[in-house]
C-alpha cells in the first residue's frame, strides 16, 4: 500500500513542477476565444410506450460553441451556424434551444447522456461564469420561455496525472475527477493560465481544452484557439429572462417533460384502437 500511495502522490505533484516553468510564458495568454465542438451521445433506453420512436431519435447531436474568457470571467455562446456568420440571430437561438430541449428530453426520458451532470450539459444560449467565486448565470430558452438560471459551478476534486499530450499546438495535461456518479476526464493547458473551461468545467491550473464525461457520452473538444484582447464588454452576464435557481428550472423542465410523455403516450395508445 505504501508503494502505491507514493506513486499516486508523485503523479499529483509531478505536473505542478512543470507548470512553474511554463507560467512566465503564459502571462500574455489570459484572454481570448476558444471554439469547442460539444457532442452528446445517447444510449437509447426508451420506455415501452415510446419504443416505436427509437428509429426516429438521433443517437448523437453536436454543436459548436464559443468560449470568450478573460482572467476574471468567461462567457460561452453558440458559434455562428456554418457559413451563416451574419445570419438571423433569432434562428440561431431557436436551433440552440432545440438542442437544449433534446438533451433535456433524453435525460428525463430515461436515456443515459452522462449521469446527473446531464441537465447542466445542454448548452444555454449564454453561460457566464465568474471565475473568482464560481457563480454561474445561464440564459435558457425552453418551450418559448426565457430563464436565467443562477447556480454555482460544481467543485471538482481533480486528480492530476503525469500524462501529457499536444492539442492545437498547446501542451496539455490529463486530470480526472468523480462527480455525482460520473467520471470526468479533462486535458488542460497551463499555457493559458485561466482556471476555466467549457460547460461547467474548470478549477484546474490552466484552461481545459478537452473534456469527456463517462467515456465520451458528453464531450467538449477545442477546435480553434484565438488569444488576444477581447471587445470591451463582451464577457458579461446575460440579463434577459426570469431569474430562477437550478432546482426551480429543473422542476419546470420536469413538469413539461411529464406533460409531453403523457401526451405522446396517449397518442400512441390511441393508435392501437383506443386502448
Amino acid at each position: 500500500m505504501a508503494r502505491t500511495t507514493n506513486r499516486t502522490n508523485n503523479m499529483l505533484r509531478w505536473p505542478l513542477y512543470g507548470l512553474l516553468a511554463l507560467w512566465p510564458a503564459a502571462l500574455g495568454a489570459q484572454q481570448g476565444t476558444i471554439t469547442y465542438t460539444h457532442s452528446i451521445n445517447v444510449d437509447l433506453e426508451l420506455p415501452p410506450e415510446l419504443a416505436m420512436m427509437a428509429g426516429e431519435i438521433p443517437s448523437a447531436m453536436s454543436r459548436d460553441m464559443l468560449l470568450h474568457f478573460d482572467p476574471s470571467a468567461s462567457l460561452m455562446v453558440p458559434a455562428p451556424m456554418g457559413k451563416r456568420e451574419n445570419g438571423n440571430k433569432k434562428v440561431e437561438v431557436m436551433e440552440v434551444a432545440m438542442f437544449t430541449e433534446f438533451a433535456m428530453m433524453m435525460s428525463m426520458g430515461g436515456m443515459n447522456i452522462g449521469g446527473k451532470l446531464a441537465n447542466t450539459e445542454a448548452p444555454a444560449t449564454q453561460s457566464y461564469i465568474d471565475l473568482a467565486d464560481g457563480r454561474i448565470v445561464e440564459a435558457h430558452e425552453f418551450m418559448g420561455r426565457s430563464f436565467l438560471v443562477v447556480d454555482q459551478r460544481p467543485t471538482f476534486e481533480w486528480r492530476l496525472t503525469s500524462e501529457q499530450a499536444e492539442h492545437l499546438g498547446y501542451m496539455v495535461i490529463k486530470a480526472t475527477a468523480e462527480h455525482d456518479s460520473t467520471t470526468i476526464e479533462a486535458w488542460f493547458t497551463p499555457q493559458i493560465p485561466v482556471q476555466g473551461g467549457p460547460g461547467p468545467y474548470g478549477g484546474l491550473p490552466g484552461m481545459i481544452l478537452v473534456a469527456s464525461v463517462d467515456g465520451g457520452h458528453i464531450k467538449y473538444f477545442a477546435t480553434e484557439i484565438v488569444l488576444g484582447d477581447l471587445e470591451e464588454g463582451l464577457v458579461r452576464k446575460p440579463e434577459e429572462g426570469k431569474e430562477v435557481s437550478r432546482e426551480e428550472y429543473d422542476k419546470v423542465v420536469e413538469e413539461k417533460m411529464e406533460e409531453m410523455r403523457k401526451l405522446i403516450g396517449g397518442r400512441i395508445r390511441g393508435v392501437g384502437g383506443g386502448r
